[in-house]
């Protein structure tokens, strides 16, 4: 997904929270929930490029036989 699509998507995210019939409190509950789950896909997304990019590193060179 690239950068602008991400920045698109969290803008209409806080959007729809900020045209929601609740309360200041349930707003910020809810903004602070997005926050988070928007860390922990970055953290997910980083630990699986860090992967990715280990597993060259452990791969052996083939034996013929």
């Amino acid at each position: 997904m690239s950068k602008d699509n991400q920045k698109t998507m969290a803008s209409d995210i806080y959007a729809l929270i900020r045209r929601a019939q609740m309360s200041d409190r349930e707003r910020q509950v809810a903004v602070d929930a997005v926050r988070v789950a928007e860390a922990f896909a970055r953290a997910v997304f980083w630990v699986r490029e860090k992967a990715a990019g280990l597993g060259t590193y452990f791969l052996k060179p083939s034996i013929k036989h």
